[in-house]
């Protein structure tokens, strides 16, 4: 049997045998009967976050409730909240309450800096082939009755981290930069977009994602933590240059994120990987990325018809293996200049061109153009800039 007391700030002490502590505040059993008159029954849940690698309550962490039925993609609980989803924080003793929830089965997860989200845990576990029942067992699940406290204690892991340096090929830092650890052998476009691995049936709408995202600060520094044990390429972002604004009739130039893989290579496939394993420390990574190793790949888009002249469009240049790409937009002349393409084979693509240049568009019904069909053609980039490619773009029948 457990003992039970108050503690100096008024809350009910619970001790149990196995030497967690649940405190549950007076506020939560007044929350439960807060229902309005004539309302849907409703009850409450409380609970307790605890750090699996310390045993030390886990102050301000993040708490999710999510429906059992919401999260295999069937129909929420109605009642308090809706949606199947609430959400809370714990306080400084990692106590936390959520109040006004409609009766139903309850998945609880939590989330705190340096510690393991639930969904990458699941995700890791889809990767080493567990099965559907043994995932869905590892998540903690409380019932919520109306007119009643439900009491839960979640567990969170440790994660690995991977920290490191950035720096431009001139040796000064890389900062404000946006850096992910990707799994090593998880797909990425050529904009660097990471393909999610899909959840079991029973699980496809559970939310909460991974954070394995930081940002390089004023040294070029960065650290990601929370990963689970495995293999990482750390990836970099480097934002596209593009002007918004800046005078009447001026039309943004859009162009693609630069995407850099650890030590400095410009596909995955070349990347070199980290290891971590269960909670470790790696601060070893070292990228530098040295921009003047790119190219340069421009030229003209013109009409199969002499009398019509391309005046805007779009130009996407993918390399053989999808691992690169390059975006922007025409010019009024039909002009393009595509920046920091590393060298190797590509298709180059045109599409939606039109003889009506962007700043005109959906500016009035008269003039509306003449369209012209997708050209590709194939471009190959060698340690040098390109900069006579030529592509005739054949009008659209019936569009003039």
């Amino acid at each position: 049997m457990g003992l039970v007391g108050l503690n100096a700030k008024g809350r009910l002490v619970v001790w149990v045998r196995c030497g967690l502590v649940m405190l549950i505040s007076f506020v939560a059993v007044v929350a439960m009967h807060a229902q309005q008159p004539g309302g849907p029954p409703v009850g409450s849940v409380t609970g307790h976050v605890i750090a699996q690698d310390t045993q030390k309550p886990v102050r301000f962490a993040q708490v999710t409730l999510q429906s059992v039925a919401a999260a295999a993609g069937g129909d929420e609980p109605r009642g308090g909240g809706g949606g199947g989803v609430a959400s809370t924080r714990t306080d400084e003793e990692g106590n936390f309450t959520a109040a006004n929830v409609a009766p139903g089965d309850y998945y609880v997860t939590a989330m705190a800096a340096g510690y393991i989200s639930e969904r990458a845990l699941l995700q890791a576990g889809v990767a080493a082939g567990t099965s559907a029942a043994a995932l869905v067992a590892q998540i903690p699940v409380v019932r919520v009755t109306a007119d009643s406290a439900s009491p839960v204690i979640v567990t969170v892991v440790r994660g690995a981290a991977v920290g490191g340096l950035v720096q431009w090929e001139d040796g000064s830092p890389a900062g404000g930069l946006t850096v992910r650890a990707v799994a090593a052998g998880a797909s990425t476009n050529g904009n660097g977009a990471v393909a999610q691995t899909p959840l079991p049936a029973g699980l496809q709408g559970f939310v909460g994602g991974s954070v394995n995202v930081a940002t390089t600060d004023d040294r070029g520094a960065f650290r990601i933590v929370g990963l689970t044990a495995g293999d990482y390429v750390v990836q970099v972002t480097i934002p596209p240059a593009q002007q918004l604004g800046g005078g009447a009739g001026n039309v943004p130039r859009f162009s693609s994120p630069i995407v850099v893989y650890s030590p400095g290579v410009f596909r995955k496939s070349e990347a070199k990987a980290v290891t971590v394993n269960g909670g470790e420390e790696r601060n070893d990574v070292r990228m530098v990325v040295d921009l003047r190793s790119l190219r340069r790949v421009s030229g003209q888009v013109v009409s199969s018809d002499p009398s019509l002249k391309v005046a805007s469009g779009m130009v996407r240049l993918v390399d053989t293996n999808r691992e690169v790409q390059r975006m922007t937009s025409l010019g009024q002349d039909g002009g393009f200049d595509l920046r920091y393409v590393p060298p190797g084979s590509y298709t180059l693509t045109v599409s939606g061109a039109s003889t009506q240049s962007s700043g005109r568009r959906g500016r009035d019904s008269e003039g509306a153009g003449v369209s012209f069909q997708v050209a590709s053609q194939a471009v190959t980039v060698p340690d040098t800039d390109v900069t006579d490619v030529a592509v005739t773009a054949t009008p659209v029948q019936g569009s003039q």
